[in-house]
């Protein structure tokens, strides 16, 4: 029963990406909100409840009873159907020419110089918590993590402005090949920013970042060039295969870093066999979410996980009772008392858009916000995409692949700051050349 409402949902929203892919091209697969967001509601909400339901495999439960965990598989397709309608409501997906640039040489040293700044900035931040992560040392560090990171909250994120500047690096240098200099400073530019990333993502484990760098730059480069938009055609068909096979090589990655973590969370206890589903639930394995709200009925949250959300940048030594986000929320809800504001040893869990609605509004309410979130989305996008300056554009870009990936199973307190204090280098770089001609 399982297997049949896998197939036949997963029939349903890959026509409808792949139908997009073949009228507007290859990169629909990374610029369009509605097809990255099915691939990434395809991952998380329907192979791996699959995968998990395949081997028993659950986090909170050893089991489940089939209806609920069927009638979880109905319900959330549903809320997506709802927001792809609503991603439907603003063209975003139109006029692909616009986002093709032709730069002028001013316009792109300005950019080099300013990008230079940002990673200078995000690389002091990154080898700052490099070298407190190793000085911790790694097994503390990873067991630990939340305690870790009080009181660097700042420094965490200023840290992911090295993720940034390797994207605006590849945006100078693949616009930047008429100019020797400009080409081969920013090349240089860009690979030392992507292996400093590499390395600190690895070193914390943060495997999703990884990824979304990656899938990232395969944003900007497919929607850099003119041919990758239109029609599907053959080469394009055989480089889409090649894109996937790097995709399913950067998952065996992203398994491999799990496996080292795993390994270091469990130095001082019984080893388990850590296999491929492990690795992949501890990245996208949401909708077990799902389906333990299913089964047990809570208190509505009415939106104070949103709320936590912008009360995150208020530190709590000035509002200490601000409210907490939806990961310790729901980790209390499974495990009563087991989060603690400010006791050693704390663990969350990571909610994703479908687990937050239900958890704030209920299954009804739910569906009402996932109309409200696409449709808001779609208009922030629409005018985002429709602005006349190319940085603006790249923030287009860059917000859609937030918020059809990362957004589709993070914590929103978590999301909202780290993309907010991600879209600060891109305005940095809009204010110093707006005036420049491009």
């Amino acid at each position: 029963m399982v297997i049949s409402l896998f197939l036949t949902l997963s029939i349903f929203f890959l026509f409808i990406a792949l139908f997009r892919v073949y009228n507007l091209g290859v990169a629909r697969l990374f610029n369009s909100p509605i097809v990255l967001s099915t691939i990434f509601f395809f991952l998380i909400h329907l192979m791996m409840p699959l995968l998990q339901w395949d081997v028993s495999y659950f986090r909170y439960n050893v089991e489940y009873d089939l209806q609920p965990y069927i009638f979880s598989l109905l319900f959330v397709a549903l809320l997506h159907a709802v927001f792809i309608f609503g991603l439907s409501c603003f063209p975003v997906d139109e006029k692909p020419e616009l986002l093709h640039f032709n730069l002028s040489h001013t316009f792109l040293k300005r950019a080099l110089q300013v990008t230079t700044v940002i990673f200078l900035v995000g690389a002091y931040y990154a080898g700052k918590n490099i070298i407190h992560i190793l000085t911790l040392g790694y097994e503390n560090y990873i067991t630990d993590r939340i305690s870790m990171g009080v009181g660097n909250g700042l420094s965490l994120l200023l840290a992911h402005w090295t993720y940034v500047s390797c994207l605006l690096f590849f945006f100078v240098f693949y616009h930047g090949k008429k100019s020797f200099w400009i080409n081969k400073i920013s090349l240089v530019g860009f690979i030392v920013s992507l292996v400093l990333a590499a390395t600190y993502y690895g070193i914390n484990s943060n495997r999703n970042s990884l990824f979304l760098l990656i899938i990232s730059l395969l944003s900007f480069s497919l929607s850099f060039n003119r041919k990758y938009a239109g029609h599907l055609t053959f080469s394009q068909l055989r480089k889409t295969v090649s894109l996937l096979f790097v995709i399913l090589s950067i998952v065996f990655a992203l398994h491999t870093i799990g496996k080292m973590r795993s390994k270091a969370s469990t130095l001082n206890t019984q080893t388990t066999e850590y296999g491929l589903i492990n690795s992949l639930n501890g990245a996208f394995g949401n909708h077990e979410n799902i389906v333990w709200l299913m089964e047990n009925e809570q208190d509505l949250e009415l939106g104070i996980t949103y709320l936590a959300g912008f009360a995150n940048f208020i530190p709590r030594s000035i509002w200490p009772k601000k409210p907490v986000g939806a990961g310790p929320r729901l980790k209390n809800a499974i495990y009563p008392g087991s989060y603690v504001v400010g006791r050693k040893g704390n663990s969350s869990l990571t909610t994703g858009l479908y687990t937050e609605l239900m958890m704030n509004f209920g299954r009804i309410g739910a569906l009402v916000g996932s109309l409200i979130f696409a449709a808001t989305l779609s208009l922030m996008l629409f005018k985002l995409k429709r602005q006349q300056s190319p940085i603006i554009r790249l923030i287009f870009l860059f917000s859609v692949v937030m918020f059809s990936a990362q957004f589709m199973y993070a914590e929103f307190l978590g999301f909202f700051a780290r993309y907010i204090f991600s879209i600060v280098p891109f305005l940095i770089l809009y204010i110093a050349t707006r005036h420049i001609k491009s």
